[in-house]
């Protein structure tokens, strides 16, 4: 690449860095040194990293230099294959097989945890094996660990939680230990295991938009509405944007200007972006997910078909002493092949609440709670019960917004739950896609329409320590640090 005529300058690589961008945007980044030699190694670690980086970078070599002596060398290289694989055949198999006995592991968090700072596929992969065929195209780490071997060491931190799935771990243990004992790798394996011992991986974000209203001043209907863009999947890094002063009347027109803002953010990257709001407890109650799209127009639609939507609870984040549950819980029910419901009896003949919030608090398997009534004070509400969950870390709460729910709701709510818990909020959408699509005189009455869901993950905390008023710069997810909460 040295030998590539013009790259010798600043404004041949500044330019060959655009047109590299322009293919792959993930590369737009790459770390500027001032020097030719430094600047090469740069953008092939960066092209390395890429699944597609190679091809992208010989691509924009013939386009910037065309048939140069130096990029037909560089062809010839990159098409020789650059990452030679280490694993004999009979290992692959051996390993494929055990993989295959896992569907319960969300497999696109099990390849987040393991890619450390590689690019995630824009595509989430399905299935562990898919995890590690991805994998299996990268090239070693700095210590020396073969990608797939630091996959296959998370998802056996995954089963061992488990009675039912230890079998499985013990032997992947086994197949992980043989690879490191050939390469001379026992040493960084161990440094691996100790490494994710000491806690566990969140879970990759999905593109999203976070709405948050919290009460503003003395008046009851002004809100401070605050929001943050994550604009790619990954890391949580979302940018946040200017806050408002907002009546509850103000939220529809504004959520629709905020949409249409983000989705110019994510024009031009394949995805499924969420919507979420952060509410406090009185507004948890009101259909955010119906709120209208386009609706200067003949032709508005609701949010929810677009988006999942999802509620999240704003006591809860500014209060740090119910966290650690929080986490608990949150981690389980990421982990465990179902989701364990606790059935609220509010209102219901023996109704013992003490009785009810102390097994809340003692069962941890306990991750969701399907409320009886919807969550508002006074005898016919449910909101004492919801309170109870969110103290007890509880990440997921369902209810039904009208006064009393339908007979079919205790049914629809189990077939919501069956199934990986990171993918509940697109069945969810599923089912108000039904509601919005069903026949006029069914519309109205569909459990989706009515269906209210908070999916709360303590792991995308935006919310700043302190109330209106605190220091917006110390925001968690703000423009003043790097999101990493």
């Amino acid at each position: 690449m040295c030998a590539v005529t013009g790259l010798d300058a600043p404004e041949g690589r500044d330019l060959l860095i655009s047109m590299l961008a322009s293919r792959l945007p993930e590369l737009g980044d790459i770390r500027r040194h001032g020097r030719m030699r430094l600047e090469m190694l740069e953008i092939v670690r960066a092209c390395l990293r890429e699944p597609h980086g190679l091809p992208a970078l010989l691509a924009t070599l013939h386009d910037y230099a065309p048939n140069a002596t130096a990029v037909l060398r560089i062809r010839e290289l990159v098409l020789a294959s650059p990452v030679l694989g280490v694993l004999p055949e009979a290992e692959l198999r051996a390993v494929h097989t055990l993989l295959a006995r896992v569907r319960h592991l969300d497999a696109h968090g099990v390849l987040y945890a393991a890619a450390g700072d590689l690019t995630l596929p824009q595509r989430p992969v399905a299935t562990l094996r898919e995890a590690f065929d991805f994998l299996a195209r990268i090239n070693a780490r700095p210590d020396g660990l073969l990608p797939v071997m630091v996959l296959v060491e998370h998802v056996i931190t995954a089963l061992e939680e488990s009675d039912v799935h230890r079998p499985v771990a013990h032997d992947l243990r086994e197949w992980n230990d043989v690879q490191a004992a050939k390469l001379g790798l026992g040493a960084q394996l161990k440094a691996l295991r100790a490494e994710i011992a000491q806690g566990p991986v969140a879970q990759p974000a999905p593109a999203c938009l976070v709405v948050q209203l919290c009460r503003h001043g003395m008046s009851a209907d002004r809100y401070l509405l605050s929001h943050w863009r994550q604009i790619r999947p990954g890391p949580w890094r979302p940018e946040r944007g200017e806050d408002q002063v907002v009546a509850l009347s103000e939220v529809e027109a504004t959520v629709e200007r905020l949409v249409y803002q983000a989705e110019q953010d994510w024009a031009g990257r394949p995805g499924r972006p969420v919507l979420e709001f952060v509410l406090p407890l009185h507004l948890l109650n009101h259909p955010m997910e119906w709120l209208p799209m386009a609706s200067q127009s003949t032709s508005s639609t609701a949010l929810c078909l677009s988006y999942p939507v999802v509620l999240r609870s704003l006591e809860r984040m500014r209060a740090r002493e119910f966290h650690r549950r929080w986490h608990n819980r949150w981690q389980r029910m990421m982990g465990d092949r179902d989701i364990v419901c606790h059935w609220d009896t509010t209102g219901r003949r023996g109704h013992d609440p003490v009785r009810w919030n102390s097994l809340l608090t003692a069962d941890e398997r306990l991750v969701s709670v399907a409320l009886n009534a919807p969550p508002l004070p006074g005898p016919g509400g449910s909101q004492a019960s919801l309170e109870a969950a969110l103290r007890a870390g509880v990440p997921l709460a369902v209810w039904d917004r009208r006064p009393a729910a339908p007979g079919e709701f205790r049914k629809r709510v189990k077939k919501l739950l069956k199934g990986k818990a990171i993918e509940l909020p697109q069945r969810v959408q599923h089912l108000r896609n039904e509601a919005a699509t069903a026949a006029a005189t069914q519309r109205d009455s569909h459990a989706g329409r009515h269906l209210a869901v908070l999916f709360d993950d303590p792991n995308r905390i935006v919310d700043w320590s302190g109330f209106p008023g605190a220091d917006p710069g110390s925001a968690r997810g703000g423009h003043n640090d790097e999101g990493d909460s």
